[in-house]
């Protein structure tokens, strides 16, 4: 079996009596972050979902667990994330990938990428309405003084 380093987001923070009596019940190795909102915890597991499964059945009830989330990306560059959602909430999920012919999984993976797209667009199209307000307010010469004055700082 492997060792897998998985973060523990909490939803707030814990203070030392919880955090010890979480790793007693767990038998989990614990370290927390200075604001004792976020935990990385060692799991021996055949793989990360397995390890993940591991956490929320003996933390689940221990802890304000919001996300799990892998600490090192996997071979292909991603993350791997846990986040409890409602039955009501995972059969919608499934009703659509249902009715994309695709697994529940594969439906949500493509809905994140589109979000993040769609975020990354609209943070684009603000830089360039800003860029070109400053364009339209002042001089070439005033930006390039303003950024090397910037620089220098």
């Amino acid at each position: 079996m492997t060792v897998h380093a998985i973060e523990i987001s909490l939803t707030r923070s814990l203070d030392a009596v919880e955090l010890r009596a979480a790793q007693q019940e767990s038998s989990f190795p614990l370290a927390a972050a200075d604001d004792r909102r976020r935990l990385v915890v060692l799991v021996s597991a055949r793989n990360e979902r397995r390890a993940m499964r591991k956490i929320w059945k003996r933390l689940e009830d221990a802890l304000p667990i919001d996300v799990l989330c892998s600490l090192f990306p996997s071979s292909d560059g991603k993350y791997l994330m846990s986040i409890p959602i409602s039955e009501e909430t995972h059969e919608r999920i499934r009703a659509r990938a249902t009715a994309e012919g695709k697994k529940p999984e594969a439906y949500l993976q493509e809905a994140i990428a589109e979000a993040l797209a769609r975020d990354r667009s609209t943070r684009r199209a603000q830089l360039e309405c800003s860029l070109n307000e400053l364009l339209r307010t002042h001089t070439p010469e005033e930006i390039t003084g303003a950024a090397a004055r910037r620089i220098k700082r």
